[in-house]
This record gives structure tokens, C-alpha cells and sequence, in this order.
């Protein structure tokens, strides 16, 4: 498959790579890491991105969006993205290569669906492609920091359950090349005065139940209240995992256009079969989708609690 991989990319002089919509670290990481690890390797090809800018992950890379779209001469290579209705950006021909790492519900690659869900980062991937072909490919500290930022965004600083002992090792292969762990680190996690009283609104407004669930949304006007920019808000969806008392979260998030981002969480019990039911997915432990309504809201907390206590709500005072 790898060798598939390279063999399509050594094929084609014009190389579009995309990630999904409402990107985190290791989206941006994975992609702006391949991009310059293709440019250094192949300088006579044309390498590009492709999505909406982030303001919040800037310091990872800025480069984003093109003028000219992939024609079906053109190689299309998407990273981790699950879904294809999550691909960002203009899409005038199928993607030919899919790298992801979260369960491989849509297998939409046409040539290569290179899928593996029991690894932590999709930037993880990108350094093992490096590694079964690095007398061709060119890897330096700019691609290594690209890399690590995506791995440490992934798995929370290296403390998801899915941390195996090769994403140590990658880390560490990383860290010989001269990433600067701590300060990627701190930019992964860190978060700015603004930010900081959403924390507190959230703490304040979360609802735990007895079992353990977790619920809260966040409209639109305290968002803005804040100062907080569409996307900035990421910061605050692991905060409710933090609690002892919780086992499973729901963060309704009002995006700009009314619908809500939904974020799904759980310490020990899969959750991405809920997400998939509402037209989203992701890992077993961290899903997402977005809703319309409060009434679709109310409708996957149903689901949640009933995945949680085994049984639907209207049955627990019975």
C-alpha cells in the first residue's frame, strides 16, 4: 500500500492534499508536514493545500486554500478525515488516497485507503511513510515539528488510551531531529485570558448527572461575549474529563450559522456508534457531528445516557 502510495505520488506533478473541516492539531500537522516533506523530496512538483484557514492553529501553519482546484490529471490525497462529507474545501474530483487513522466507515480513496484506527495520529503515518521510503523522501526539523505537534494534539500530551509505545517512539525519533517538545507543547495546550473565562463559564454551567453524564451548551452570544473566535473554542472540550465525577460529555457548541458542533467524550465506553447515528464520527472516545435543532440535542442525549446506563431515560424511575 505504501509503495502505492509512492508510486501515485512520484506520478503526478500537480498534488492537492486536504484535511477535515474545523481542523485540530493533527489535522494541520499531518497536512502541512507532508506538504513540505513532498516539496523538499520533489521540488519539481507542484504541492499544495487545500481549506479554510485557522486562526487558532497559525502557529502550526498558515498556508491554506488555493486558487486552482485538482483536475483528474492531479493527484488528490486527503488526511485524517473520516468521512468525505468532512473533506474541507473545494472538491472537483474524488480523492484518490486516504490517510487516516479513525475507523473506516467510508472507505473513499479510489486508488488508496491507507486506514490505520488503532494508531494515536494520523501524523504518526506520515512519519512511517517517511520511513519506508526515506532515501527518497526529505524529512527536516520544520516537517518534524509539524509532525509532533499533530502527535502531542492527538493524544492529549501523550495521555489518551490509545498511546501506544510506537508513538514514543516516533516522538522520540522526532525529538532527536530537534523539536522543541516543550514549547509545542505548551502552544498544543496553552490559552489566552479570553479563553480562559469560557473555562470558567463552562464549569459553572456543566450538568452531571448521577451516572456520570455531563451535558452543556454554549450559544453563540457568550462566545462572542468573550471575545471568542469560531474555533478558539476547542480549548475548553476536554475541561469535563477533567472531573472525577464524569464519565461520559456532550458540548453543543453554536457555530456562526446556528446549527451546534457537538462534541462527544468518554473516558471508557465507545461513543462513536452515537456520533455515527447522528451523521458524524470519529475515534471510540472522541466523536463529533453537528445538529440543527434543540430538539435533535435533546434526542442525542437519549442516546448518550441510554449508551451510558444501558437503558433510556424514561425507563430509569421505573
Amino acid at each position: 500500500m505504501l509503495s502505492k502510495i509512492m508510486a501515485l505520488i512520484k506520478a503526478h506533478q500537480r498534488i492537492y492534499i486536504y484535511r477535515h473541516v474545523n481542523p485540530d492539531p493533527d489535522a494541520i500537522g499531518t497536512q502541512a508536514g507532508l506538504v513540505r516533506m513532498l516539496r523538499l523530496s520533489f521540488p519539481e512538483k507542484q504541492i499544495f493545500s487545500v481549506g479554510s484557514p485557522s486562526s487558532s492553529l497559525a502557529w502550526i501553519s498558515e498556508e491554506m486554500s488555493v486558487t486552482n482546484l485538482p483536475t483528474v490529471n492531479d493527484l488528490v490525497i486527503v488526511v485524517d478525515c473520516a468521512n468525505q462529507a468532512r473533506i474541507n474545501g473545494p472538491l472537483p474530483v474524488a480523492p484518490t488516497i486516504k490517510i487516516d487513522h479513525h475507523p473506516n466507515l467510508d472507505p473513499y480513496g479510489k486508488e488508496v485507503n491507507w486506514v490505520e484506527d488503532d494508531v494515536s495520529s494520523c501524523a504518526e503515518l506520515i512519519y512511517k511513510l517517511y520511513q519506508t521510503d526515506s532515501s527518497e523522501l526529505v524529512f527536516d526539523l520544520q516537517v518534524a515539528n509539524d509532525l509532533y505537534a499533530g502527535i502531542v494534539g492527538d493524544t492529549v500530551d501523550f495521555s489518551t488510551a490509545d498511546t501506544t509505545s510506537e508513538t514514543f517512539t516516533t516522538a522520540a525519533a522526532l525529538r532527536r531531529l530537534g523539536v522543541d517538545v516543550a514549547t509545542i507543547s505548551h502552544q498544543v495546550t496553552a490559552i489566552n485570558l479570553r479563553t480562559s473565562r469560557l473555562f470558567g463559564f463552562v464549569l459553572n454551567n456543566l450538568e452531571v448527572d448521577q451516572n456520570g453524564l455531563a451535558c452543556i451548551i454554549i450559544p453563540q452570544g457568550v462566545l462572542k461575549s468573550y471575545a471568542i473566535a469560531w474555533g478558539e473554542e476547542d480549548a475548553v472540550v476536554s475541561l469535563p474529563g477533567k472531573l472525577e465525577e464524569v464519565e461520559m460529555w456532550l458540548m453543543f457548541i453554536e457555530s456562526p450559522e446556528g446549527n451546534y458542533r457537538v462534541h462527544i467524550r468518554s473516558k471508557k465506553i465507545p461513543i462513536d456508534g452515537i456520533a455515527r447515528q447522528f451523521n458524524g464520527g470519529g475515534h471510540p472516545l472522541a466523536s463529533g457531528t453537528y445538529v440543527d435543532s434543540l430538539e435533535e440535542i435533546e434526542a442525542l442525549i437519549q442516546a448518550t445516557y441510554q449508551t451510558l446506563v444501558g437503558k433510556p431515560i424514561s425507563e430509569l424511575n421505573k
